[in-house]
């Protein structure tokens, strides 16, 4: 199948198939430190989302319906970075009319980085079914101011789903971005109401409330870039901080060679599996990780879950482990680490992405990006309860096994030969 090069405004026809993906890349080497992000909108006839889960980003992978899927690191050869969309056609709902595909630099105007700083940005549209690449475009961006561009749309006309080469944008972030489509963003918390005094008198009774509104989208993040940066997060209010969810992704399978070879199915590659030491404040040290089955407990001590094993690749959002914050002040340290159970130890090629997402605090980001080969376990980061903080510390620090980063860290379990079968 010959692969159609597309101009801004060109559209294609997309081939009768349920899956289809949308890969974007650009040359990081063009403007180092640049942060771009991609997002996608599913919006009606009007533009607008019919929820603010229906803005699909970093912060949000997939979308309700399972319709659209989110891979912040679809890394593959040839040294470009990547970020894909896998839609599923027949499960958007009836409503959605069009899908818009943006690109956004982070903080681009603090840093005056726009579009035109890089050589390439470059859009796919990929079948994996059929193995085959559609289409390609290539955004013109010599010269261009902007921060915030639409990349490529999907969209529906007379029952025929088609892509469309778009490349315009605005001086602007994501936040006025998603605003556009009408999707509520969070602004900085306002301050605490006075208090009211309390009735002593019997209160009448009160018809059922309704339902609380949805909480606004949060883009903020913070980024550990460097190992021993660390940053500490206060408790809103005195509930504690809730459920910590401390999440893996990676690029879960190996190129077969080219821009976007490993988007279109190759063989599978590095099965990467999330786990953590931890200790608490009276001494109690343990481990939770699939291997071995321990799993661990959200409720009771140790109050953190491993959230599940994905052994098949197959899970857009990557492993998963949630720490219970409400139970902070029982717990001293954790250790969250990474290994690879099967396959090569190539941490390069993982390309992984740490993200603890706490409610009410921006997204903390940790990347893998300083791979050591050879290696087969990795010390993502150390959370630790300072003086009723939550102190965040990235560590990626790596290891030949589980006892030598043990050893490292003085916590003082013993280590046997385990299966995950």
């Amino acid at each position: 199948m010959a692969v159609s090069a597309l101009t801004p405004g060109a559209n294609i026809a997309i081939p009768e198939s349920d899956r289809i993906v949308v890969a974007v890349g650009w040359d990081p080497a063009s403007q180092p430190g640049m942060e771009v992000d991609a997002s996608a909108f599913m919006a009606g006839s009007d533009g607008k989302v019919p929820s603010d889960e229906h803005f699909v980003f970093y912060g949000s992978r997939t979308s309700p319906d399972g319709a659209v899927r989110f891979n912040p690191s679809a890394s593959s050869a040839g040294g470009a970075d990547l970020q894909s969309f896998e839609i599923s056609l027949s499960k958007l709902p009836g409503g959605v009319e069009v899908i818009d595909i943006c690109l956004t630099i982070h903080e681009g105007q603090a840093r005056g980085q726009s579009f035109g700083n890089l050589r390439t940005v470059a859009a796919r549209l990929l079948e994996p079914a059929a193995n085959a690449e559609i289409a390609r475009f290539d955004l013109p961006v010599a010269g261009m101011k902007e921060t915030a561009i639409t990349l490529g749309r999907i969209y529906r006309r007379n029952g025929q789903w088609k892509f469309r080469a778009v490349g315009q944008g605005f001086v602007g972030g994501l936040a006025p971005l998603a605003r556009q489509y009408g999707v509520d963003i969070a602004e900085e918390a306002a301050p605490a109401p006075v208090p009211v005094p309390v009735q002593e008198s019997p209160a009448p009774s009160l018809p059922p409330q309704p339902e609380p509104a949805a909480k606004p989208v949060n883009l903020s993040k913070i980024t550990l870039e460097k190992r021993g940066q660390s940053v500490s997060l206060e408790k809103k209010g005195a509930a504690g901080f809730g459920e910590i969810l401390f999440n893996l992704n990676w690029n879960k399978r190996q190129s077969k060679g080219g821009l976007f070879g490993g988007l279109l199915g190759a063989n599978k590659g590095i099965d990467l599996d999330l786990g953590c030491l931890w200790e608490l404040e009276n001494g109690t040290i343990g481990v939770v990780q699939a291997l071995g089955e321990a799993w661990g407990d959200f409720r009771r001590k140790p109050f953190i879950q491993h959230a599940g094993d994905d052994r098949t690749g197959a899970a857009a959002e990557g492993e998963n482990i949630r720490i219970n914050g409400d139970h902070i002040s029982e717990i001293k340290r954790i250790l969250v680490f990474a290994f690879i159970y099967e396959g090569v130890p190539n941490w390069a090629a993982a390309d992984g992405v740490a993200t603890v997402k706490i409610s009410g605090h921006a997204n903390i980001e940790v990347r893998l990006d300083n791979p050591a080969s050879g290696q087969g376990m990795c010390a993502i980061a150390l959370i630790e309860n300072d003086g009723g903080k939550l102190k965040v510390t990235k560590e990626e620090r790596y290891f030949g096994s589980h006892k030598d980063m043990d050893k490292a860290y003085r916590w003082g379990l013993r280590w046997v030969a385990g299966s995950k079968d």
